[in-house]
């Protein structure tokens, strides 16, 4: 039994020991500005939308996150016309469930930033969550040359 105790002591000691042998110096004031602590731009990303929305490139997934009192839209370039029916889109939740997504016959059709865009699908998610946006060309039916970009932005729901 002495011995377990001596084994004990000896293990803590070495702990305490590993520890306090701790060569870390202490911050120092300084007047100069403080270094940069992260290699992460922390400019806005250049896929944001005002208002909450993001512009995903084709082929590509990316988080949108949704606002309050409000569904989504999925918008594509008026020029792409019937080019657009041949885009595989989906919407998931974090869980992996894909959220349904609606369209109707009239595409409704806006100027943002100077070019006309047109509603391809809407969906709706709770606030506050995220989900993984992304559209496919598997036909490759939109042209190589054209901005291969599609919208999602927020648009207001009126409470009845």
């Amino acid at each position: 039994m002495k011995l377990i105790w001596m084994m004990v002591t000896a293990a803590l000691a070495v702990a305490v020991a590993g520890c306090s042998d701790d060569k870390s110096t202490t911050a120092v004031p300084s007047s100069s500005a403080p270094a940069e602590t992260s290699s992460v731009n922390v400019t806005p990303a250049e896929n944001e939308e005002p208002g909450g929305g993001v512009r995903i490139p084709l082929g590509e997934n990316k988080e949108v996150p949704i606002p309050a009192d409000a569904v989504m839209d999925i918008k594509v370039p008026v020029d792409w016309a019937s080019a657009s029916a041949s885009l595989h889109c989906t919407v998931t939740d974090s869980t992996g469930r894909n959220e349904d997504l609606r369209s109707t016959n009239t595409k409704k059709q806006e100027t943002i930033g100077g070019k006309e865009w047109m509603t391809l699908w809407t969906f709706s998610s709770p606030a506050g969550a995220e989900v993984t946006v992304g559209c496919m060309d598997p036909e490759s039916k939109i042209a190589a040359g054209d901005d291969r970009m599609i919208r999602v932005v927020p648009r207001g729901v009126t409470p009845r």
